[in-house]
């Protein structure tokens, strides 16, 4: 469940920069969207998991996505991962640190388009209070009628944010996906 620290924080989200051209903001959740991740576990076989509480907006025009800002504030105890165990090791101080980091965030701009059509959404991910560069390629699906889907990914090295244990095992890179769903 959000609590009042991180929806205090997301209330004082600064303003995402505008641009010329009219863009929209959209509020999102985990109603319309999905944030998921996934690992490749000793070079043989990937898992995935997600986020089931998260706040981000987005403000985009659709008829031109390449000038997006979006900012998404995660809660790192609602995570997820269908295997025993695994979920309250997600949450465990080696990786996580929910009890003293309860959210994550990402904090992006994009700036143009890539060759194969995709749009590069260059900014900050925030993880355990450790701040870093993060890219993600976003691109738009699909339009019918009045609803957009986007989607995005990323990879991050959870090294970086003092994520180290069980490097034997797990991957060091972290695959990120955004799937949402916004009325336009």
């Amino acid at each position: 469940m959000i609590n009042r620290r991180s929806l205090v924080a997301l209330a004082l989200l600064p303003a995402l920069p505008v641009r010329a051209e009219q863009r929209s903001r959209y509020a999102f959740d985990q109603s319309i969207g999905r944030i998921g991740f996934s690992a490749r576990h000793l070079g043989l076989f990937t898992s995935s998991g997600q986020f089931d509480r998260f706040q981000a907006v987005l403000l985009i025009d659709p008829a031109n996505p390449a000038n997006a800002a979006v900012d998404c504030l995660v809660e790192t105890s609602e995570v997820s991962i269908p295997f025993p165990g695994a979920t309250d090791l997600l949450r465990s101080e080696p990786y996580f640190d929910v009890a003293r980091h309860p959210t994550a965030r990402f904090q992006g701009q994009a700036n143009g388009l890539t060759e194969a059509g995709g749009f590069p959404i260059a900014g900050n991910l925030v993880v355990r209070g450790i701040t870093r560069p993060f890219r993600m390629t976003a691109r738009l699906i699909e339009r019918q009628g009045g609803v957009a889907r986007f989607q995005a990914e990323g990879e991050m090295r959870r090294s970086e944010f003092g994520m180290v244990a069980d490097r034997n095992i797990i991957s060091d890179i972290i695959r990120l996906h955004v799937d949402v769903r916004i009325a336009v």
